[in-house]
């Protein structure tokens, strides 16, 4: 593990597995997890890849940066990352709120990434749904983020995932992860995402992407990434079917081998 600085003495926790002169795999966490949602994946790729994965601003064992966030903000703390770490090109792989920042890089910093994939992320935030938001910000600002817990599980795996007994070990690291989320770090990236706005640029991304959207995800349905997809030049689409949002733990394998057949 290393310690990349930004402003205000704050820092991310970032994890390099592997020789650096392999071609390299950014990974980024989605709101309320950390580097660990990406072991199955880690597993699958690291004698192909370089992996690099960090805990995004305000999670894990990165510092409890005090918000409100930005994709902006969030963006340039990868870029800080490549920087410290002396990677000119990488592909990247976020989900949910990871899959909102390679939006983000992909219309930003195209020239310092190679292939681009989307997990489970929408492209927009329309008013109806900041709502959704501002009442998840209160419930963390009165109960710290053990209060929604069990809200992001449901959202998280499908029901039949989550009642079969051989899952877990995934849904207490789940749990894990929640819980060890700083307060500040789950409201700043809750603001950042109500400020959501990449739908309307998505026809000028000129990088190969691949969105993956999750069957039964109710956060970011599929309908809606399979239109990102038509409106994006250069994207390829694949629909798991069967799983809710964090699809590269429900459905691991799949999830890997679809990143892999893609990046190569």
């Amino acid at each position: 593990m290393t310690r990349v600085s930004l402003e205000d003495n704050n820092y991310l926790n970032v994890e390099v597995i592997g020789n650096l002169d392999l071609p390299k795999i950014i990974f980024s966490n989605s709101l309320g997890s950390d580097l660990r949602m990406w072991d199955p994946q880690v597993k699958a790729m690291k004698d192909k890849f370089c992996i690099i994965r960090y805990d995004k601003r305000g999670h894990g064992k990165s510092s409890p940066a005090k918000g409100p966030y930005s994709f902006d903000m969030l963006e340039n703390d990868v870029i800080k990352i490549m920087d410290d770490l002396n990677v000119e090109k990488a592909n990247f792989v976020g989900l949910s709120m990871g899959g909102m920042t390679s939006l983000g890089l992909a219309l930003k910093h195209q020239n310092r990434f190679n292939k681009f994939v989307c997990c489970a992320a929408r492209a927009d935030m329309p008013p109806p749904l900041q709502e959704g938001w501002n009442q998840r910000i209160a419930i963390v600002n009165e109960n710290d983020t053990k209060g929604v817990v069990n809200g992001s599980l449901e959202r998280w795996f499908s029901e039949e995932f989550s009642k079969n007994p051989d899952n877990s070990d995934i849904i207490n690291l789940s749990k894990d992860m929640i819980t060890n989320t700083s307060k500040d770090g789950y409201i700043g990236s809750c603001e950042a995402i109500k400020k959501l706005d990449y739908l309307k640029d998505l026809s000028t991304i000129n990088k190969d992407i691949l969105y993956i959207s999750g069957e039964k995800d109710m956060g970011a349905p599929a309908m809606a990434m399979e239109e990102m997809h038509h409106i994006t030049p250069n994207s390829k689409y694949e629909c798991i079917s069967g799983a809710a949002h964090i699809l590269n733990l429900e459905c691991a394998e799949k999830v890997s081998n679809t990143i892999l057949e893609f990046l190569n």
